[in-house]
């Protein structure tokens, strides 16, 4: 089997922050979850429209805590600096999909491969306040080098799955510790370069998958050549 069949559309795949304790499905947030989140995200968008208008170099951290009604000592509850903040970068341990996740992708391969790494990465990078972040990013794109530490773990919990992926559907399986971590690297640097130039409206929005396929097919028969 091949990497550029073409099969059914870009599948959805739930990125959960949380899980029940049997691990079938995300867990529902308690009310000081939600109200944690909440004011993260108030936060995020404080944080993003500050940066706009006033620029990176001026904002401050008391800045975004009145504006995000917290107190600058509470800000540090959420976020270590105010680039975090703006980033967006969401805390959390880095999952690999489930079963049940990896049997409802696509059946076509690549774009099984780009949805796990959309999900998985989608799950470490707050898509709110599309807009904003997308302007932002487009402005300052060292921004991303505050994604790189979680996106060095994602990227190993992409592989991962990627990987299993591959052996559950016999394509490269004696050799998915080389061709695993050569697909998701592709799709990981269109994702960078798509978030980058704001070309990317979220990362974890299925509908954006297409864009992410279509950049990636050009390079697929590289590893067409190996398989």
């Amino acid at each position: 089997m091949t990497l550029d069949g073409r099969g059914s559309g870009a599948g959805e795949v739930t990125s959960p922050t949380a899980r029940e304790p049997d691990g079938s499905g995300p867990a529902p947030l308690g009310l000081r979850e939600r109200k944690r989140e909440e004011t993260r995200r108030r936060i995020i968008r404080a944080a993003r429209a500050g940066c706009l208008a006033v620029g990176m170099e001026h904002l401050t951290i008391d800045m975004i805590a009145r504006d995000a009604d917290i107190s600058p000592r509470s800000f540090f509850n959420y976020f270590s600096n105010k680039e975090a903040a703006i980033a967006g970068v969401v805390p959390g341990t880095v999952q690999t999909l489930t079963a049940d996740e990896l049997d409802r992708l696509p059946t076509d391969l690549v774009d099984a491969v780009v949805t796990i790494v959309i999900a998985v990465l989608g799950r470490q990078v707050d898509s709110e306040h599309g807009d904003l972040r997308r302007e932002v990013f487009a402005r300052y794109p060292q921004l991303l080098d505050e994604l790189r530490p979680i996106w060095k773990a994602s990227v190993q919990s992409a592989t991962m799955s990627v990987a299993e992926l591959l052996r559950q559907r016999g394509v490269a399986a004696d050799r998915s510790g080389i061709v695993a971590p050569t697909l998701v690297a592709m799709c990981v640097a269109v994702v960078r370069s798509m978030l980058s130039t704001g070309a990317l409206d979220s990362v974890d929005v299925p509908r954006e998958i297409g864009a992410v396929v279509d950049a990636l097919r050009s390079t697929v028969d590289v590893i067409n050549g190996n398989t």
